[in-house]
């Protein structure tokens, strides 16, 4: 049985007004709060897992992809080399046309240095004695008029002479040893050759 409550006052009461908890109200609230942040947080947890695992994915299928890549690129590779080798002697006859036509083209514009290819020949020489050298007849004119220009040179000394069978920027250089030729194709010939065997 409750007891009874009893207060002393100095004064008496003027009014008063009885206000009734219910039982154990208090204890809900904070119970229900509690209950709905746990909630927040559990949800909280489930977004940032569902990440980690969008992300765990993301990486694992970027790491396909970039196997994937490197696969294709190796065989590539492989195709590449493979039809280089296969075709080195097409690509070497390529090569030495292109180059063919660019020295015709430089030849056709008077684009060389006549001296130059004469010089380069000269050092095949098997003997610098009684040597005779044959260019074509427009090369010869101006083969003399460096000789004019340079007239302490050892080009000054060579013995020129005109050949209409030579084509210009060629020259056959006569000596007692033997005939030395430069002849651009072939030249060209023998890069080509040493191309197509090239591994």
């Amino acid at each position: 049985m409750p007891q009874t409550l009893t207060i002393s006052l100095a004064q008496p009461i003027a009014t008063c007004r009885v206000i009734e908890a219910a039982p154990g109200s208090t204890n809900a609230d904070a119970s229900a709060e509690n209950h709905l942040e746990a909630q927040q947080l559990a949800a909280l947890q489930a977004e940032q897992l569902q990440r980690q695992r969008d992300l765990e994915q993301k990486e694992q299928a970027l790491a396909q992809l970039c196997e994937t890549i490197n696969g294709i690129a190796k065989k590539l590779n492989d195709l590449h080399q493979h039809t280089v080798a296969q075709n080195r002697g097409d690509i070497a006859k390529l090569a030495v046309e292109i180059a063919r036509k660019i020295l015709r083209w430089k030849t056709d514009q008077g684009d060389y240095e006549i001296q130059s290819i004469v010089e380069e020949a000269l050092k095949q020489a098997p003997t610098r004695e009684k040597l005779v050298v044959r260019v074509n007849a427009e090369d010869l004119a101006k083969c003399q008029k460096l000789q004019e220009e340079n007239p302490d040179s050892q080009f000054a000394e060579l013995e020129l002479a005109a050949d209409w069978g030579i084509a210009p920027a060629d020259c056959l250089i006569e000596t007692p040893k033997g005939i030395v030729r430069s002849f651009v194709t072939e030249h060209l010939d023998r890069i080509g050759d040493a191309l197509a065997r090239a591994q």
